[in-house]
């Protein structure tokens, strides 16, 4: 039922941590295709490292490689989805997310709606900190594709993942093209493998949201709702 599209690369950050880092990555996409929701995942592959590694862990046919030697950015996903996914439901994500508990019948409104459900995460150990605390933190990003078209590609979606303040960016292309967003995280729940907290850009040199006086307020308020049910 969902098209995941990601990216799947190996840390090397020259860290003790990029071995752990690497497998958080590798158990993500693991849970992802023993998801029986999950119908293919589509891989934008860091270099042949990254290809070597996938092609020794992962032997499923849910796995097609879609690129490889490229970092994508968000523009990157949307070109790949207009062309090669056309009317399925699609979900873009970190790499690594995975899909842990789903409401089916959720996920079916998406059939008929030009939603967006765009959800606050779950941590590794299931406790879930930005749930409970609202602000932000939306780490993917499910829709139908055949309600996209080529204006989601534009300035506020030609960035790279894993940017802070990104979120910000995406939602409000998804909302200025018609889509309305939903954060339904407690129906369907993602959870993100990062307990090893290794990190490649800076919280303040690399913010890349839309400037506002209130960051909360501003994702809340305007492009979706709070933590809740639907």
């Amino acid at each position: 039922m969902i098209n995941i599209v990601t990216s799947f690369y190996i840390s090397k950050q020259s860290s003790d941590l990029d071995g752990e880092r690497t497998e958080e990555i590798v158990s993500a996409l693991l849970n992802n295709i023993d998801c029986d929701i999950v119908e293919k995942i589509h891989l934008f592959v860091d270099d042949e490292d990254a290809l070597d590694k996938l092609n020794k862990i992962a032997g499923s046919d849910k796995i097609k490689v879609v690129g490889i030697l490229k970092r994508p950015k968000y523009n990157d996903f949307f070109n790949y989805i207009l062309e090669n996914i056309p009317d399925k439901i699609c979900m873009i994500t970190n790499s690594d997310i995975y899909i842990k508990e789903y409401d089916r019948r959720l996920l079916e409104m998406l059939n008929d709606n030009k939603y967006l459900f765009t959800l606050t995460r779950h941590e590794h150990d299931l406790s879930c900190y930005w749930v409970e605390n609202y602000y932000g933190s939306h780490d993917c990003y499910i829709f139908n594709s055949k309600f996209l078209d080529k204006n989601i590609i534009n300035e506020h979606t030609d960035f790279n993942q894993n940017l802070p303040g990104i979120e910000n960016q995406i939602i409000s292309s998804f909302c200025k093209n018609g889509f309305k967003a939903f954060n339904p995280c407690y129906q369907i729940k993602i959870v993100h493998l990062h307990k090893s907290d290794l990190r490649s850009y800076d919280s303040n040199r690399d913010f890349v949201g839309i400037p506002c006086g209130d960051y909360k307020g501003f994702i809340c308020q305007i492009y979706c709702v709070p933590p809740c049910h639907l």
